[in-house]
This record gives structure tokens, C-alpha cells and sequence, in this order.
């Protein structure tokens, strides 16, 4: 508790930092709304390529090929049906389903809606994708071609390169501050819901330094725990004792200053397996 009270006072929070946390969508009918994308007999522009966990099991994105009917227009509201006939006629024939859910017994205009609302622009985005309940780092890049799935959450950086970003997240680190501020589950695992993922503090990406920045990236994209961890335990400064509370990694243990607060003191205070898609 020592280290993380310590790292709690010295670091902003993860979305202080430029860094976005959030959950994949909700349909409350997965079987009506979710597919074969190549399948879905809708309009082209309504229907996304989906991301869910089985296609992240390897630690790296291996798309099965579903996909999700998207209800939403860009303006945010539900699109007129009468425009689109063929997500009339599908979502028509799977009525009896949709209408069911919860959502749509309490506003029945809006009955073909999902729980949570779809924004395109999302599948887009390069994001880290995190299974809700895990044992080991599992933390997998995408590249910005997938809608996620609600099993899984996921974050997006104005700031931070993704690649470093994931190194952070792979890290004894950052599991030292899930299993303090989440409930472990049966077999040691914990849960990497988006409440914990926020508590999750770390510099400001301006403050790494280039060399540390290329250790955490291609730590990351060798998926090497060790070299992960080697970078991050330089990222905030951990002692030698601070290291070996974490378990160690399998490396002599160094005591370092972290770069970015030498580079600080230096400048002075600063103000607070499947084709993909066509088009994809």
C-alpha cells in the first residue's frame, strides 16, 4: 500500500493524462443484432466489424469475422427505418426478440436500439483492448478497424503512443493497482473493469523520454512482461525495495531516477484469421 499511496501523490490520473477509458457495446439481443458481418443483410453503412474476446485469446487480434448492427446516425439518434429497407426488414423479422428487451418495454418508439449507443468513429480509433476478468497481462493492441464487443474494455490516447501505453498496462505495475482497488475473483483473478482502469496513475507523455518511450514500445510489441516491466519500474522511479515488493522480473534490480523528473527539475516547475472487411 506504501508504493501505491506513493505513486497516487507523485502521478496524475490515466484520463488526466490524455487517455480514454470504456466499455464495448451493449445490444441486450447479441443474437439478433450480431453476426456474420458478410452475413448481415443490411445496408452497407449500417453494420461495423466487431471485436470480442475470442478474437483477442492469442494476446493479439485474430478476427473471427463478426460484426454488429449499427441502429445510430451519426447525428446520434436512431436512423429513419423508412430510409434503410433492408435494416427494416431484418430488424422487422428479429422484432419479437428486440421489442423484448428491457430498453424497448420502456420506450417502445425506440424499440431497434441497442443498450448502448454505436459511434463509428471508434472502430477507427487504434485502441488497447482489456478483457474484463483475467490472470495474466492481456492487454492487445488493434489497430483501429474494430467496434469492441461489451466483454471488453477498452482505451484510446490523444497523447500517449499505444504501443508504450500497453507496456504500461502489461506491467506489475499497473496490476499492483487492480488488485488494490478491485475484488479478486476465485483462482487468483482479477477484474480490469473501467472503474480500476481510472485509478491507474501515470505520467504525462510529454515527460517520458525518447529513449524510455522506444524501451516501453517495443517492449509491448515483443509482448516481453520482463522487458515491460524493466521499463515501467524506470517510468516511476521504483527503489530496489520498491521492485522487490512487485515480485521482481528475473533481472538484477536497479534503482533509478526516472528521466522525465531529472529532464523537469532541468526546465523548472510546469504548470499542472479472416479477410478483413473492404474499406477497413
Amino acid at each position: 500500500m506504501a508504493l501505491i499511496r506513493r505513486l497516487e501523490a507523485c502521478f496524475p490520473l490515466l484520463e488526466d493524462v490524455g487517455c480514454r477509458v470504456g466499455i464495448g457495446v451493449a445490444t441486450g439481443a447479441d443474437k439478433a443484432f450480431i453476426g456474420e458481418l458478410d452475413a448481415l443483410d443490411v445496408e452497407p453503412d449500417r453494420k461495423l466489424p466487431l471485436v470480442t474476446t475470442k478474437d483477442i485469446l492469442s494476446g493479439e487480434v485474430k478476427w473471427h469475422g463478426q460484426g454488429v448492427i449499427n441502429p445510430f446516425a451519426e447525428s446520434g439518434g436512431l436512423v429513419d427505418l423508412n430510409e434503410y429497407p433492408r435494416l427494416r426488414h431484418y430488424l422487422e423479422a428479429r422484432r419479437e426478440v428486440i421489442a423484448g428487451r428491457h430498453c424497448a418495454r420502456k420506450a417502445p418508439a425506440n424499440w431497434y436500439r441497442t443498450i448502448d449507443r454505436i459511434t463509428p468513429s471508434l472502430a477507427a480509433r487504434p485502441k488497447l483492448l482489456i478483457p474484463d476478468i483475467k490472470g495474466e497481462a492481456h492487454i492487445v493492441f488493434e489497430a483501429g478497424k474494430l467496434y469492441p464487443h461489451h466483454n471488453l474494455y477498452y482505451v484510446t490516447s490523444d497523447d500517449w503512443d499505444l504501443r508504450a501505453l500497453q507496456a504500461v498496462l502489461l506491467s506489475a505495475v499497473t496490476r499492483l493497482f487492480v488488485a488494490t482497488y478491485s475484488t479478486k475473483m476465485r483462482g487468483g483473478f482479477l477484474r480490469f473493469q473501467a472503474q480500476y482502469l481510472r485509478r491507474i496513475r501515470i505520467p504525462r507523455w510529454a515527460d517520458v523520454p525518447e529513449p524510455l518511450r522506444r524501451r516501453l514500445a517495443s517492449a509491448a510489441v515483443a509482448r516481453d512482461v520482463q522487458a515491460c516491466n524493466q521499463a515501467v519500474f524506470q517510468l516511476y522511479g521504483l527503489s530496489h525495495e520498491e521492485q522487490s515488493a512487485l515480485g521482481g522480473n528475473g533481472f538484477r534490480a536497479m534503482t533509478v531516477t526516472p528521466q522525465w523528473q531529472s529532464d523537469r527539475s532541468r526546465r523548472g516547475p510546469r504548470s499542472e484469421d479472416h479477410r478483413w472487411p473492404a474499406g477497413i
